[in-house]
């Protein structure tokens, strides 16, 4: 998992069509966060090559939230992930819909 630190990131990452990624977005003060991050690292121990998973911590980096829900048309919520294909959306996960499985799915 790499962290998305800016919008220069954010930029590289919308750039790169053919890339499989997941957006998480990610607050260190809110519960619901650490069990969707536990989730978020099992899918990687299960499917590691499945896409680039992105990790946005939102209190750090609140700039490149509002630049991914602009530029993505994706309301935010925390936690959230959202799926990439060839640059475009392909699935939307918030809250306790993010699971392996779910994360699975949204990739296949």
């Amino acid at each position: 998992m790499e962290e998305l630190e800016s919008i220069a990131d954010l930029d590289r990452v919308l750039k790169d069509p053919a890339a499989q990624v997941v957006l998480y977005k990610h607050s260190t003060q809110c519960g619901i966060c650490e069990g969707t991050l536990a989730e978020l690292e099992a899918f990687l121990e299960k499917e590691p090559a499945a896409a680039k998973v992105l990790y946005l911590d939102l209190l750090a980096h609140r700039d490149v939230s509002n630049a991914i829900a602009q530029r993505l048309g994706v309301k935010h919520e925390s936690p959230q992930a959202i799926v990439l294909k060839q640059g475009k959306v392909v699935a939307v996960l918030n809250h306790r819909a993010i699971r392996v499985d779910a994360l699975s799915k949204a990739l296949s």
